[in-house]
């Protein structure tokens, strides 16, 4: 996901923390909520 991503992404480091309900989500829902708390922390530049 964070590769997807990481073009957008200002400068900085980033911790990402993935817990087991990770493997029960879809693929589109990570995104969404993965894009979701990217914009929340204006950490995406485009």
């Amino acid at each position: 996901m964070f590769r997807e991503f990481s073009k957008s992404l200002k400068d900085g480091s980033y911790i990402f923390v993935a817990k087991a309900g990770l493997f029960e989500s879809s693929h589109e829902k990570l995104h969404n909520d993965f894009k979701k708390i990217l914009s929340r922390a204006k950490t995406i530049t485009a």
